[in-house]
């Protein structure tokens, strides 16, 4: 899994080292003097390197059916980087996305001002039962599904097929595709077009567990994937682990503030499953209709240039 800062990947045997090597008199402290065969859930990696650890366990007298207690530590020289809380936010995703758990616990020693904090920046809840001298935390694991009654985002599916490729006229070929590739659309035949379509479909839902891109299908409460909305943690134009957010209305179901309310329940995802910090919209000046949205969801413009293609373009940021 991968934010656009931090990845996590499964621990391996050969992790041991590494993972007693960065242990200190801090980790001592909170965690206890650790096993000599250190198999926690994941690693943390920035930039292929290993910083430190995140893990989740059962094996705890307090914990509900449902619930799981988390742990973690970074080595001593990649502290207050917030490494810790964007793993902890993958962490959640993982449990979202991929278990059943319902409830997420943190039992932090009442000392521990580093983890006291990244408690309270990820909302977790202090709890009133505590063992003494620690101060234990709960929060629900995230949802995958978002609705605000109007409509309701979620992973894409094969099933969105036939609206996917209705959704692919002038308007969103002008905004959304990049050079050539609407000369590559148009030289495939109608099923060579279904089967690129279906095979990018599968990508988004596989994609969706892993980052730092998930996409996500709109319905509402009448109809089935009215539009789509996207929110990439790597983007290249957007400072590393912020979102970069892209959307396009469906032909039939445009003007109607679908996709406004879309990007606001992209904002709650990024806030509940992510450590960004910043949603950016960059937008084309003469595409009003997005314009609008960006206006609509509180977007505030910081900065403007001329593309590649001599296109005026306009960065405008959500603070999360």
């Amino acid at each position: 899994m991968f934010d656009g800062v931090v990845a996590l990947r499964a621990s391996t045997p050969a992790d041991a080292p590494t993972l007693i090597a960065g242990r200190d008199e801090m980790s001592r402290r909170y965690l206890g003097s650790g096993s000599d065969d250190p198999r926690p859930t994941a690693i943390i990696t920035v930039h292929g390197r290993t910083v430190g650890w995140v893990d989740y366990d059962v094996e705890r007298s307090w914990l509900r059916p449902g619930e799981v207690n988390m742990g973690y530590n970074v080595f001593p020289e990649h502290r207050g980087r917030g490494y810790a809380s964007r793993s902890a936010q993958l962490l959640m995703h993982h449990l979202a996305v991929r278990t059943d758990v319902t409830t997420a616990t943190l039992l932090i020693n009442a000392d521990n001002e580093r983890s006291l904090a990244l408690a309270r920046r990820l909302r977790f809840r202090q709890q009133k039962q505590a063992p003494e001298d620690e101060c234990f935390f709960k929060r629900p694991v995230p949802p995958v599904l978002y609705t605000d009654g109007v409509v309701t985002l979620r992973r894409p599916a094969i099933a969105d097929l036939d609206a996917d490729l209705e959704a692919k006229d002038g308007e969103q070929i002008r905004w959304l595709w990049l050079p050539g590739h609407r000369e590559a659309w148009e030289a495939m035949s109608p099923p060579e077009q279904r089967e690129h379509a279906r095979h990018g479909l599968q990508q988004r839902a596989d994609d969706f567990g892993t980052g730092p891109k998930w996409t996500f299908s709109v319905d509402t409460r009448d109809a089935s994937y009215v539009a789509y909305v996207d929110c990439d943690l790597a983007n290249d134009q957007v400072p590393a682990g912020n979102a970069n957010v892209a959307y396009s209305s469906h032909p039939a179901h445009r003007g109607r503030g679908y996709v406004s309310r879309a990007v606001r329940l992209v904002a709650e995802f990024l806030g509940e499953h992510t450590g960004a910090r910043e949603l950016h919209i960059i937008v084309d000046a003469e595409n009003a209709p997005s314009l609008r949205v960006a206006h609509a969801v509180g977007a505030k413009p910081t900065e403007q240039w001329y593309d590649d293609r001599d296109r005026l373009m306009i960065r405008q940021v959500v603070a999360l």
